[in-house]
């Protein structure tokens, strides 16, 4: 590649990213709906022309910033040792989870605006669909890790731990709060793993 091919690819993924950027921070504000491709252009301090040029629609821009945050979750829960106990495992995944959130909070709370925009329902579906195909993986990890410790209803107990989470985030950014009392948390949720048969976990019916 030469030097001119180089620095015009370099000004085009600089472009791209002021692009998703201002996106992320218009989305979040004002919705899905409301934002137009004029004021994410005006934003990122780039022609509407370039914008379009580089995406055919907001729908696209959303589209790659979803496809980006889920490419990052996937990349992260991969670090975590399959052939793990099922503790360490669990352990791992929680404190894996509190990391991305961490880094992710924007990417998350546009996320979580648009799942409630009556207005955005049909890219609400996209939206979960894509996540529930692309993190099938790790939810059948967990699955089989909580089949380890003696628990029959696996899918209440996954459902549980997402909204553990969910309450997590919620917390986080109703607070505005740096990691700390999560991890805290996160320790006593895990607690019920540690004496699982004495909590009943066990003996719960499918």
């Amino acid at each position: 590649m030469s030097i001119t091919e180089n620095k015009k690819l370099l000004a085009r993924e600089k472009s791209i990213e002021k692009i998703r950027n201002s996106a992320i921070h218009l989305f979040s504000k004002h919705g899905f709906s409301a934002t137009t491709m004029e004021m994410i252009a005006k934003h990122a301090k780039v022609s509407k022309g370039l914008a379009y040029n580089y995406f055919r629609s907001k729908n696209q821009i959303f589209e790659m910033i979803l496809d980006q945050h889920l490419s990052k979750q996937e990349a992260i829960y991969r670090t975590i040792p399959e052939n793990s106990p099922p503790v360490q495992y669990l352990q791992e995944f929680f404190q894996k989870s509190l990391e991305f959130m961490k880094q992710e909070k924007k990417t998350m709370i546009l996320i979580s605006v648009c799942l409630y925009q009556p207005s955005s329902v049909a890219l609400s579906k996209r939206m979960i669909d894509n996540f529930e195909r692309r993190l099938a993986p790790f939810r059948e990890s967990l699955k089989r890790k909580f089949k380890s410790l003696g628990i029959q209803d696996l899918e209440a107990e996954f459902l549980f731990v997402r909204v553990f989470l969910h309450g997590i985030f919620s917390l986080d950014c109703a607070h505005h709060s740096e990691l700390g009392y999560e991890e805290k948390l996160v320790d006593l949720f895990l607690s019920r793993y540690g004496a699982c048969k004495s909590l009943g976990i066990g003996n719960s019916k499918n």
